[in-house]
């Protein structure tokens, strides 16, 4: 069973789960389980979405819990000193939406509304994990893969919520706290007016969302994907808001696909920590924070700079890169 080691010097929290060789595998063979009339094979059913009823078997989507976990639900931390190190049970939730019956069919593929039904249920798991006090971030992400000839995963989502805030939130939250310390502002907001003011790195957008190429993109043809509405939590978001990501992330992905080298995707949804009442509790998170997602192609750059330096070498400009993926779609 997975535990939760904390590193001695950065402060980072790490999953150790032997268990877990193939993390975003399919199952080994040729049964997948997440097709249909393989229900019974994979975790726990969630909740599933079905235009016959709610518990029809000829489901459009299903969200499971993951077998084996990173996480698990049962028990408690037991957290103890391992000399000076620190070490607790992975106790969390692990869960895979499953985005749709057919095996081959990848998200940008999918019709308009299944998007809709995908992002929505992204949204309600969120909300209902904040219920568990016990927890206090939820990270959904999808990773899509071009198989070069090999047969293709089951399209899926990992939603993944855990007792602590990963790294790369941490330091988004502290940059726009300080931010806001000085300005009294959102970084985000500020960036997006910065942005749509310039238009050399807008891709594309609409009433209520729109795409960047950051100024800084850290890996090839990067995007940043926001909602113009000031918002913290994902799990705020408006039907209007919903159906407009996912319009946006269709078109952005099946521009992804055409990219020359590509070899697929990563989508990650950035949204804040749950909120706990304390004394010491973060009393701008609402205002200083925004929610969005992160795509990073995986497009292969031959340096050992991250690695070994923890700098990102980009040899393509944003600029160049926004109207690459806006004439792709």
């Amino acid at each position: 069973m997975a535990e939760l080691r904390r590193h001695p010097i950065s402060g980072d929290w790490v999953v150790v789960c032997p268990e877990k060789a193939g993390l975003l595998a399919d199952s080994p063979g040729d049964t997948c389980i997440y097709c249909p009339g393989s229900e019974h094979l994979t975790g726990k059913e969630i909740c599933r979405v079905s235009e016959g009823g709610f518990w029809n078997s000829n489901w459009s989507l299903r969200v499971v819990a993951d077998s084996p976990p990173l996480f698990h639900v049962e028990g408690d931390f037991g957290r103890q000193a391992v000399g000076m190190c620190d070490r607790m049970e992975a106790i969390g939730a692990h869960e895979i939406l499953v985005e749709g019956p057919a095996h081959g069919t990848e998200f940008e593929d999918l019709a308009p509304g299944q998007v809709f039904a995908v992002l929505d249920t992204i949204r309600q798991r969120v909300a209902d994990l904040a219920n568990d006090v016990r927890l206090k971030h939820v990270m959904p992400f999808k990773v899509r893969t071009l198989s070069n000839g090999a047969r293709p995963q089951h399209p899926r989502w990992h939603i993944v919520s855990a007792p602590f805030v990963p790294g790369p939130i941490k330091q988004e939250l502290n940059a726009a706290r300080k931010y806001f310390s000085f300005k009294e502002r959102c970084v985000f907001c500020d960036y997006i007016l910065q942005e749509r003011k310039s238009r050399s790195r807008v891709i594309c957008e609409d009433s209520h969302t729109i795409a960047i190429s950051p100024y800084a993109a850290r890996v090839p043809y990067e995007v940043w994907v926001l909602p113009l509405r000031h918002s913290p939590d994902f799990s705020s978001v408006s039907r209007d808001e919903v159906e407009s990501l996912a319009r946006l992330l269709k078109r952005l992905t099946t521009s992804i696909r055409g990219l020359q080298g590509s070899a697929g995707y990563i989508i990650t949804l950035h949204t804040a920590p749950f909120r706990r009442p304390k004394a010491d509790a973060w009393k701008t998170i609402d205002q200083d924070y925004h929610w969005h997602i992160e795509i990073n192609p995986c497009v292969s750059v031959l340096n050992g700079l991250i690695e070994s330096g923890g700098f990102h070498l980009n040899p393509v400009s944003p600029e160049e890169a926004a109207t690459v993926l806006a004439n792709l779609a």
